[in-house]
């Protein structure tokens, strides 16, 4: 290990070595455009003022550089401006295509495509609902293919080639190869469906098919490049079904980035220039992608146009439209609809029951926990059965801590012991798994791409003075996080990754030989609350070989199957896990398992969790088991049976109304509950916070980014929009949510320039407002606050970065002018009330950086109230 951090120094010394640009400001490196359109001068200013959009081009809000795509104007379309600038990118629309190529004359040779949303586009509204469609074809359907799945796919898909090989290209094939339930077959099957699915869907923009007949007339040669997942035979397929016989022959090559193994805004257009054989200034290529069509070939010399089809009223209102469509299943009539039928099978069970006095504990246990774990407890043994009649021979285990309460309902709801309780945990099992590059890679394209750096680390055992140099040297690149990666994987580190995680490996496996007692060909079940199932896979894939038995895991929620192993099996399947409370309920009384020793003993820390919350679970479990034994008591007797599926309804039924739909009882009983968390400073975590739901809801452009218990707190219309806006994923920006502003006019400049612009702050709740404001290094922003506001609140200042990560307060080092200040309330004394915010230094960092203002009007300026200028709709 010394030999690697010495090297690591070595870098670190290098990279502070390297000599830093002088970074002069220059005004133009804030374009009024990315917060909003340029208005009019106000009367009596000969400044540039603009409307912002403030929170879209935020870490919350949306892409930083989607400016171009939904704010274009009329003015900036390439046949009715005369921009000399070498840095404008000229802008088309659907009435320019005509007259592209008498504007270029003779001096284009090769005329270029992009194919999807230029050439070719979809009757859906986004690429995504292509998929929707993918999923009611009858291949997709039979194997229960789901829109969300297919999307994630893709991303798995896309991490995994990166780390495999540094590229991000991949094919169909690599898409559905995720989907490792499914037989190569069955891939197939999908991946064919897809294409077919992309041929009914699509068709060709006419403009275009008449700029390829008219640029094939003049001997003009036309090649399409695309950035696309399929192979060329496959996009050939799909332009020769919508392409008059004429077009598609006219066409010489079709060039696509999988072919290539790199994309448009990287190298593809080398290999074209290379390929056409013709100087990049003849070579002129149109596409609807501002980096991957315009700003990448244009620095190789290449001619562009971007293609803008709508303009940004009609990109908001399809944007807005799109979002309708998915909720207008609320409003189907029955008839159009699948009405499935609500089961209640425990009624006669409360209704028999003594509750009185309906303790908080009983409406969790007993009402709520209780149904859901006794529709686990007959899922397990079903599963059991089916087993054994197979001729297997089973062993049950149940996962300590969380499985706790599982293994009691299940022996309450069989009468007598199931199985028995093992200590094996999801870190140790995914960090004794490192034995080569590919086993690092799989853990790294299964996480967050935003994960902790800290936690990435500890889960793959590097030393904490490791680890700060890692990240130390990672952060001196634009792209941090890729950057960290790609460290990870350097042969020293990975080396000492591999040799920690082979001790912990034979630790682990002298744990299993002692405590599982296993005989080849065993059918090992791992029961758990949920929710990935990740310590069965990485146990599997680490110790398969070595035990030879088959591992199945029954688990109370999952995901969906098809994005889980294939030996899995869950009571509940939901597309995100909310079941925190319920998990902290599930477990026994001990410390976090955090080591084996070499004895293959387990290493149990102390229990960071107060006793006053073990003292409220053990009510709860109590409770549970009381309405497990009231249920087959009554079921018994009674002779009423119901099918498994009616129970797993009713359990799921449950579940949801805990988490979405809390009582007072439960939000007073759990409001202190911790989860302890191996990753951490404090090694725990309160879950839901009902005092901080008010403040964070002022920092939150909408309820999505709250939890379900704390959006319950301010109201079940605020839970409702959490759960619809997180269910379809809808494309909603926080100036959607309601169409209040408030104005904030701010200059931006160095004691030798400056320029003013007026913006304006988005609604939050409650009367504030939040605003992004540019951060350039040695420029000021001076808030001329004393224009709008004769008093106001100002909650915060925060120096953020492109991801929303807070890098600095700065609330406290605010420079006033004519304010008076006490706490939060500030008052402006004149209508030259001032306050400036001062450059940062931004040089450790090569990312975007922003200011983050959240703020409330108290009282606005007599002048602003006559004009309706502040807290108003815009007209």
């Amino acid at each position: 290990m010394q030999y690697v951090l010495e090297r690591l120094a070595a870098k670190m010394r290098q990279v502070d070595s390297a000599p830093q640009t002088a970074d002069k400001f220059h005004i133009e490196r804030f374009n009024p455009d990315l917060y909003g359109k340029v208005l009019p001068c106000l009367s009596g200013d000969d400044r540039n003022c603009c409307i912002g959009h403030s929170d879209a081009t935020g870490p919350d809000g949306g892409c930083l550089t989607a400016e171009a795509t939904q704010r274009q104007s009329r003015e900036d379309c390439l046949f009715s401006s005369n921009k000399g600038d070498a840095h404008y990118m000229a802008r088309i629309n659907a009435h320019d295509i005509a007259n592209i190529l008498t504007h270029f004359g003779n001096s284009i040779k090769v005329l270029s495509l992009d194919c999807f949303d230029t050439l070719l586009w979809r009757k859906t509204a986004t690429p995504e609902d292509v998929f929707a469609v993918l999923a009611d074809n009858p291949v997709a359907r039979s194997l229960e293919i789901t829109p969300h799945q297919r999307i994630i796919a893709a991303a798995h898909a896309y991490r995994a080639k990166l780390l495999e090989n540094g590229s991000s290209e991949i094919d169909i094939g690599d898409i559905y190869r995720v989907f490792r339930s499914l037989s190569r077959e069955e891939r197939e099957l999908l991946a064919e469906a897809e294409i077919r699915t992309e041929m009914n869907i699509c068709f060709a923009f006419p403009p275009y098919i008449e700029l390829i007949r008219l640029a094939h007339s003049r001997g003009i040669k036309i090649i399409v490049v695309s950035d696309t997942y399929l192979r060329e035979g496959e996009l050939r397929r799909l332009l020769a079904r919508h392409l008059p016989e004429d077009v598609m022959q006219a066409i010489a090559k079709i060039y696509c980035s999988i072919d290539y193994g790199t994309s448009k805004s990287h190298a593809l257009f080398t290999s074209v220039i290379k390929e056409c054989r013709v100087p990049a200034s003849q070579l002129l290529h149109i596409g609807d992608n501002n980096i991957a069509d315009v700003q990448a070939p244009r620095k190789l010399g290449v001619r562009t146009l971007h293609f803008l089809p709508f303009d940004r009223e009609v990109t908001d209102f399809l944007r807005l439209q799109h979002a309708a469509s998915s909720l207008i299943i609320f409003e189907e009539a029955a008839p159009k609809s699948v009405m499935l039928p609500c089961y209640s099978p425990f009624r006669a069970i409360f209704s028999v029951a003594n509750l009185q006095p309906y303790a908080p504990e009983t409406v969790i246990g007993y009402m709520s926990f209780g149904p859901v774990l006794y529709a686990y407890a007959r899922f397990l043994m079903d599963e059991v059965e089916s087993l054994e009649q197979q001729g297997k021979r089973v062993k049950v285990f149940f996962l300590l801590r969380d499985a706790y309460l599982l293994s009691a309902a299940c022996e309450a709801y069989a009468r007598k012991p199931i199985g028995k309780l093992v200590r094996i945990r999801k870190f140790l099992a995914i960090a004794s798994s490192f034995k080569t590059r590919a086993d690092v890679n799989y853990y790294l394209s299964r996480i967050h791409p935003e994960s902790n750096n800290h936690a990435t680390a500890k889960q793959l055992l590097l030393p904490p003075e490791v680890t700060e140099l890692l990240i130390r040297i990672a952060h001196q690149s634009a792209d941090p996080q890729t950057a960290f990666h790609q460290l990870l994987r350097d042969d020293d580190v990975l080396q000492l990754i591999f040799k920690k995680s082979c001790a912990l490996r034979a630790r682990l496996k002298l744990y299993l030989s002692k405590e599982l007692e296993l005989r080849e060909g065993d059918t090992v079940i791992l029961a758990d609350i949920g929710y990935c199932g990740n310590t069965q896979d990485y146990l599997a894939r680490t110790f398969n070989e070595d035990l030879n038995v088959n591992i199945l895991g029954l688990y109370l929620s999952a995901p969906d199957k098809v994005l889980r192993s294939a030996d899995s099996k869950a009571l509940i399947t939901t597309t995100s896990w909310n079941y925190d409370l319920l998990e902290q309920c599930c477990a026994s009384k001990e410390g976090e398992l955090v080591d084996y020793n070499l004895n293959g003993d387990p290493v149990i820390e102390n229990s960071k969790i107060s006793e006053n919350q073990y003292d409220k679970v053990a009510k709860v479990q109590d409770e549970c088991l009381r309405f497990i034994n009231d249920a087959r008591a009554f079921f018994t007797s009674s002779g009423v049976t119901h099918d498994y599926s009616i129970l797993q309804q009713a359990a799921h039924a449950a579940l949801f109304r805990h988490v979405y739909m809390p009582v007072e009882a439960e939000l007073d009983y759990f409001k202190d509950f911790q989860e302890e968390r191996l990753m951490g400073p404090d090694r725990k975590k309160t879950i839901f916070n009902l005092e901080s739901a008010w403040k964070n809801v002022r920092c939150l452009p909408s309820p999505y980014r709250l939890g379900a218990y704390e959006t319950r707190s301010l109201g079940l219309d605020f839970t409702f929009s959490w759960l619809v806006q997180k269910r379809f994923m809808l494309d909603l920006f926080p100036e959607d949510m309601n169409v209040l502003f408030s104005p904030l006019k701010i200059s931006i400049g160095s004691i030798h320039e400056s320029q003013a612009f007026l913006l304006r702050a988005h609604h939050l709740h409650g009367g504030y407002f939040s605003i992004m404001l540019p951060c350039v290094t040695k420029a000021s922003v001076k808030m001329l606050l004393g224009e709008h506001y004769e008093w106001l609140q100002i909650v915060s200042i925060q120096l953020v970065d492109g991801a929303g990560s807070v890098r600095r307060n700065l609330s406290s080092s605010l420079e006033l002018e004519e304010i008076n200040r006490e706490g939060e309330i500030f008052r402006c004394l004149s209508q030259a009330s001032v306050a400036t915010i001062h450059s940062c230094d931004l040089q450790k960092s090569k990312a975007p950086q922003y200011y983050c203002m959240i703020f409330r009007p108290l009282v606005s300026r007599s002048s602003d109230l006559r004009s309706g200028a502040s807290l108003s709709k815009e007209n």
